[in-house]
């Protein structure tokens, strides 16, 4: 282009497709290149697979114009193949590299490990799919959507303990929870900066000056936050985490115990269902927040059994996202109440801590309507939950 080599990336598989450019020589990738497919590859070298050449049919036209490609596959001067590509491809897994298409899990439908090991497998999938959109920073989505499938992954083990064996998983969850962390530190600035950004809109101009120190300051957070986190999935570690978890999305270790997927998720209900009626008229903060916990961790057993309980499984699924989107935003305030207070208590800027105690309003308005929504919530999940696994 110009004159210059220039390498793209294309990740289809990332929200928003993923695509960059970067100058570098045919010889060898750019650094930046073979480190945004660091997870992708694993311990493999990027090489040469194909040559395309590209011959547009007509010189003048305008400059945007739609592309329709006649492929054909040589093998050295003949031509061995012809075909056209229009559209998307027709199995978008399979550009995820080194992935194979697999068929369903065998075993009986309500036995609890070929779903498990469904899920698993989606799991790893979207880590692959997630992990060079992290990396490349481009786009929040995928940090977040990477980080819900480390979640999801290692709820779904935890669920499974009672078929699995003890040792395996609670050594690859703990494997799981070192990375969440690492993500979980970028995520929640970038959940942060997303309200605060969102809440300044009612703020009057003259705060505009003080507003800016605080989202900068934050932003100095994050940016620490997130080279941590680079460092960790640079790291052996993250690699090696990889490939364990690929493994079991191949062969969870189980420990011979058969459990349909009808009861490990009635057993989280449960324990839900208690924590629930354990929740005072006025509970406190903390209290809120175990329930969420448990609620994820429900929904989550949910999810491991839909496609054997079928629609009332769906349901009480739909159920608890709800339960997860009140709570989850009572949580976000309080965090951000938290944040804001600490703000205060070390600002010698006068207007600085004005403005940051009129967003510190804002999050208490926030408590307070998802504290007037989280009973009727709650008591809709009971009640699907009810109907689901009992």
């Amino acid at each position: 282009e110009n004159g210059l080599s220039i390498w793209e990336v294309e990740l289809p598989e990332a929200p928003g497709e993923v695509a960059f450019s970067e100058p570098g020589g045919p010889a060898e990738p750019p650094p930046l290149v073979a480190d945004l497919l660091r997870g992708l590859l694993h311990e493999r070298e990027l090489v040469e697979v194909a040559t395309l050449q590209t011959r547009r049919s007509e010189e003048d036209g305008p400059a945007d114009a739609e592309v329709h490609d006649e492929v054909e596959v040589l093998d050295g001067r003949r031509v061995v193949d012809r075909f056209d590509v229009d559209g998307e491809p027709q199995d978008p897994g399979l550009l995820v590299v080194g992935r194979r298409k697999r068929g369903k899990a065998p075993g009986d439908k309500r036995s609890a490990l070929p779903h498990l090991q469904t899920m698993i497998r989606r799991q790893y999938d979207e880590i692959l799919a997630h992990d060079p959109g992290t990396r490349l920073g481009s786009d929040p989505e995928s940090l977040h959507k990477l980080r819900v499938a480390v979640r999801r992954l290692r709820a779904f083990l935890r669920v499974s303990r009672p078929i699995l064996d003890r040792e395996w998983t609670d050594d690859l969850r703990a494997e799981l929870k070192w990375l969440g962390r690492a993500l979980g530190a970028v995520r929640d600035r970038d959940v942060l900066l997303i309200h605060i950004r969102a809440q300044a809109e009612t703020l009057p101009s003259s705060d505009t000056a003080a507003l800016g120190l605080i989202v900068e300051g934050f932003e100095r957070e994050r940016e620490a936050a997130r080279a941590e986190m680079l460092e960790a999935m640079s790291s052996p570690r993250y690699l090696e985490l990889l490939g364990r978890i690929e493994i079991a999305s191949e062969a969870p270790r189980w420990n011979g115990v058969r459990r349909s997927v009808r009861k490990l998720a009635g057993r989280e209900f449960r324990k839900l269902e208690r924590a629930i009626k354990a929740l005072g008229a006025e509970p406190s903060d903390a209290e809120l927040h175990g329930v969420r916990i448990r609620g994820k961790r429900a929904r989550y057993a949910g999810e491991l059994a839909e496609a054997s309980v079928g629609k009332k499984a769906r349901r009480f699924v739909a159920r608890a996202k709800r339960v997860q989107d009140v709570l989850g935003d009572h949580q976000d305030a309080v965090v951000a109440d938290e944040r804001l207070r600490e703000l205060v208590l070390f600002q010698s800027n006068p207007q600085l801590a004005l403005v940051a105690g009129r967003l510190i309003e804002r999050q208490r308005e926030r408590m307070l309507r998802a504290r007037a929504e989280a009973p009727r919530t709650l008591r809709q999940l009971r009640r699907a939950g009810r109907k689901a696994w009992r």
